[in-house]
Order: structure tokens, then sequence, then C-alpha cells
């Protein structure tokens, strides 16, 4: 390794060890990386599986003061994927989604972050899907906080889990086939700087 090589990486190096001490920390989304997964029960065989995207954007962590931090982030509704093309077409083309698909976007916005221990806490927060809001817990755990080894900068990843009713949101339809409960798991990478993929989104 050069010695600018060397110098380059001491220097992330020592700035990411302020990061972690410091605080709040702005952190920016790595939108290529990030991910919303959801389930739902299939006629009692299976839990079956979707996904939707992160759309590029930042949020602020304190690590030594939770209760100080904030996110807001959105989810395009055009991103949810059923893991096959003929359902998500299927879906699509369902009027009884037709109020999902109406709204350009599904949205969660935090109100407290409370700390249970080093690394887990719950995330309360706003959630707007189909156009209606209505308050939500999850379960937050933060994965880990240090450098990445690709980009050389501050990172931060976190994993917040939960469940909601999808009849809150208007979401009824096939009740007798398709579960009412959406688990969901939110996998959150973030660093800081700008987001080098944010366009190609």
């Amino acid at each position: 390794m050069s010695s600018y090589r060397k110098a380059a990486v001491f220097t992330v190096l020592v700035i990411a060890s302020r990061f972690v001490l410091a605080a709040p920390v702005n952190y920016t989304i790595s939108s290529k990386l990030s991910r919303v997964t959801f389930s739902i029960e299939h006629q009692g065989f299976i839990e079956s599986f979707g996904t939707l995207k992160i759309s590029p954007g930042a949020f602020v962590f304190d690590n030594d003061d939770w209760p100080k931090s904030s996110v807001a982030v959105s989810m395009p509704t055009k991103t949810l994927d059923m893991g096959d093309g003929l359902w998500n077409k299927q879906i699509r083309g369902d009027l009884n989604w037709k109020n999902l698909f109406n709204h350009p976007s599904i949205a969660f916005r935090s109100t407290r972050i409370e700390q249970m221990d080093e690394t887990h806490g719950t995330l309360q927060g706003e959630l707007t899907l189909a156009g209606i809001t209505k308050p939500v817990a999850l379960q937050l755990q933060v994965n880990k906080i240090g450098v990445n080894a690709v980009s050389e900068r501050p990172a931060v990843g976190f994993t917040a889990t939960g469940t909601v009713k999808r009849s809150q949101f208007g979401l009824d339809a096939y009740e007798d086939l398709v579960g009412d409960d959406l688990k969901i798991q939110v996998q959150l990478e973030a660093w800081v700087g700008p987001d080098p993929d944010a366009h190609k989104n």
C-alpha cells in the first residue's frame, strides 16, 4: 500500500472514530443496498414475500442519545416486487389494489426512538400506506457502526422489524385468501457523504 493510500485510510479512520463518538451524525441512505421486505400469509399454505426499494434520502442518528435521532423515508410504490413478473402484473391490474398503486409512495416518519440497550430499541413513527397514516412501532437493532470497507467512509447499518394490519390502511381485499398481518423487515445501510447511486434509481 502506498504512503498516500496509508495516509488516506488513516485519515478516514480518524474521522470515523470522531463520528462514532460525536453526536448527532447525518447519514445518507444507500439506495442500492437498502430494502424493505414484507411477508403475508397466503391461504395458510405459505408466507409470500415481497420487497420495496427505499428512495434516496438522509437521516440523523445520535448513538449517544437515541431520542435525538430522526428518520423519514419513502418507498416508491412502483418498486413493489413479489418476486414474479406475472404476479406483479396481476396485482397492478387488479382494481382491488387500485388505491395502493394510485399513491406514488409509501412513507415512514419517526416520532420517537427509545433505546433499550447498546444496540436495541423501539422506533415509534407514522406509516402512510395507500394514503392512510397510522402510528406503528418497529423493533430496532443497530447492526454496526464503523468504516465501510468499500467506500472507506463512516457507515451504519440497521434492521427494523414489526407487523401492521393491512386492513387498517383500507387494503382489505381477499381477506378469505390472504392474511391481514403484514410482517415488515427493514434493512437500512447508510454512510457519511453523498450516495453515488442515487441518480441511478
